[in-house]
């Protein structure tokens, strides 16, 4: 099992241990700024790492701590008895004036775009804030489903193309009604997603929020003007799936309003 550790923990470990460190980033990142004698390890390099034995410590960061979390977890499957990812990842090291190693003639300069950062984490282009992440989805999908406000605003300035949708026809209001995060629903009503879409079987956010039983999403696309009165493909409104009383009592008021 591995452990997630804050700078001032991972500055102790490698002055006491001398772990193994390992930069998950990509290899751009890596070159222009990095953990003094860290190795850049990817998927298809990973076993770099197992000529250091299983023994050996191992301290693996990413850009903001999300994806090196998953490589701990991995190298621990892979037998690592001692293994450690690092909290807020290079991003953080950097800000806590931690000593970095750079690139000769590199000015080192370090990606504070959230939304690029977040795209890197998870696999994806950041040359192309709409190209499908490492797991096949969509970068504002995801980052929806996930509520990421900060990084849900940042790919929208940076062109996230909101008519998108996952494999089941939801699109990013959808997810982040999922999420239930309501600055993530907030940003993207401003930037014009559409209220009252329907999926393949006919069912808007609201009508989701409402079934989910999710009070306070159903409360803020009412009063965003959602409309309670569509129904899915087999007939059902918002009002009829109403998961709780309050939810209940919220759709009779805007029914009555209408």
């Amino acid at each position: 099992m591995s452990t997630q550790i804050s700078i001032e923990v991972a500055r102790q470990l490698i002055r006491e241990k001398s772990p193994v460190i390992l930069d998950v980033r990509n290899a751009a990142a890596y070159s222009d700024a990095r953990i003094p004698n860290a190795i850049h390890v990817t998927l298809s390099t990973i076993k770099t790492a197992f000529k250091f034995g299983r023994d050996a410590p191992l301290l693996i960061y990413c850009y903001r701590g999300d994806i090196s979390k998953d490589f701990a977890e991995l190298f621990s499957e892979f037998g690592f008895r001692e293994v450690y990812s690092l909290k807020g990842g290079f991003q953080a090291w950097h800000a806590g004036n931690a000593e970095i190693e750079r690139s000769v003639a590199s000015p080192a300069v370090v990606n504070s775009n959230p939304a690029m950062d977040w795209i890197l984490d998870e696999g994806g282009n950041p040359d192309d804030v709409n190209a499908p992440l490492a797991d096949g989805s969509l970068p504002l999908i995801k980052a929806c489903q996930k509520g990421r406000a900060e990084v849900v605003e940042a790919l929208l300035q940076a062109g996230a193309k909101l008519a998108c949708a996952d494999a089941y026809g939801n699109d990013p209001l959808w997810s982040a009604c999922y999420s239930g995060d309501l600055r993530t629903i907030g940003a993207l009503l401003k930037a014009g997603a559409d209220l009252n879409r329907q999926n393949r079987i006919g069912a808007t956010p609201l009508i989701y929020a409402a079934s989910a039983g999710k009070t306070d999403v159903v409360a803020f696309l009412l009063e965003a003007g959602a409309d309670p009165e569509l129904r899915t493909e087999d007939g059902y409104s918002a009002l009829e799936l109403a998961a709780n009383l309050d939810i209940l009592r919220q759709l009779r008021r805007a029914a009555v309003r209408l």
